[in-house]
């Protein structure tokens, strides 16, 4: 059994962004809760995974990427650009019952997953106590 809020998540400020570094993109986010674990994906479509950072520090996950700006030489001229891939930092506070030690993250397809384990909550024994 693990331990679960008795409010959800997103109705008491929990995984709330606590801020975003660079406004000029919106990165999508998807927050899901399992049996065990919340999950929470970002759509980040074209970037390389080493240049993702993701920290858990006193209550909060930070996810971080780091785009790096060297240039490519061309004789073409620009006419239209609507995308590049940029750098982005995003923070999120963590309920209480995340397991930090045991966070996992994954690159696939341009999602970025991060699985975020509940901690498991003893259940209370009914003890017997002799009347002496």
């Amino acid at each position: 059994m693990y331990y679960r809020s008795q409010h959800r998540p997103f109705h008491n400020a929990l995984f709330q962004h606590a801020y975003e570094k660079n406004n000029n993109i919106a990165i999508p986010v998807n927050i899901y809760e399992t049996e065990k674990a919340f999950e929470i994906e970002l759509m980040v479509p074209g970037r390389n995974k080493t240049n993702f950072t993701i920290q858990s520090e006193n209550g909060l996950l930070t996810v971080e990427y780091n785009q790096p700006t060297a240039q490519k030489e061309t004789n073409n001229k620009i006419l239209q650009k609507q995308f590049a891939a940029q750098s982005f930092k995003k923070v999120f506070s963590l309920p209480e019952n995340i397991q930090t030690d045991n966070i996992e993250a994954a690159y696939t397809d341009g999602v970025l997953k991060i699985s975020l384990p509940l901690k498991a909550v003893k259940t209370p024994v009914a003890k017997n106590i002799a009347v002496a």
